[in-house]
């Protein structure tokens, strides 16, 4: 498979909310359960490309042919469809414009600037020592402890210190990271 449309792909998927981001076929491959579901995004506002999001197309092919055929807007799911193709005129059809279109419309295009991730990647330095008393707190609940305000260890990392080995945990929620400690060993 060629890898420029793999890394489109990923790029295309990963500048998608969450939400939208659950609909993509390796995530959800029945048709059905991706259908219901981005309709019930559209309805809450969030931009469905029918093609892609609910049919399971590839974003990579359907951006392309669309940029063929001349497309430089295509209406999002609940929209009204483009009443005539790029560049065909003629009594009682509405030309397509492609200079100007709709809002909540979705934008065609290859170009993976026009694709920021959704989630901007977080820059955060590795700690190699612990400095003062670690970024371990209190204990919270069993072998659960609190994260120390502004430490900066990543999910995964661990650390040692006279009490035990610590493992850090960092979920994220709609309310935001929650990082704990968990005691290991």
């Amino acid at each position: 498979m060629d890898e420029k449309l793999v890394d489109f792909d990923k790029i295309y998927w990963l500048s998608q909310p969450p939400e939208v981001r659950a609909l993509e076929v390796n995530t959800t491959p029945d048709q059905d359960i991706r259908m219901g579901r981005g309709i019930e995004l559209a309805i809450k506002g969030f931009k469905i490309d029918v093609p892609i999001m609910l049919w399971g197309w590839d974003p990579y092919k359907v951006m392309k042919l669309r940029m063929d055929y001349g497309y430089t807007w295509v209406p999002s799911a609940l929209q009204p469809p483009v009443s005539a193709a790029p560049g065909l005129t003629g009594p009682g059809i509405t030309p397509y414009d492609p200079a100007n279109p709709p809002g909540g419309s979705i934008k065609v295009s290859i170009d993976p600037k026009d694709y920021p991730p959704f989630d901007p990647p977080v820059t955060v330095e590795r700690p190699t020592v612990a400095v003062g008393p670690g970024p371990v707190g209190m204990n919270s609940v069993g072998n659960l402890f609190y994260s120390v305000p502004g430490e900066t260890f990543l999910d995964g990392q661990k650390f040692s210190d006279s009490r035990g080995t610590f493992l850090k945990h960092v979920t994220i929620t709609p309310f935001g990271r929650s990082p704990y400690w968990e005691k290991v060993a």
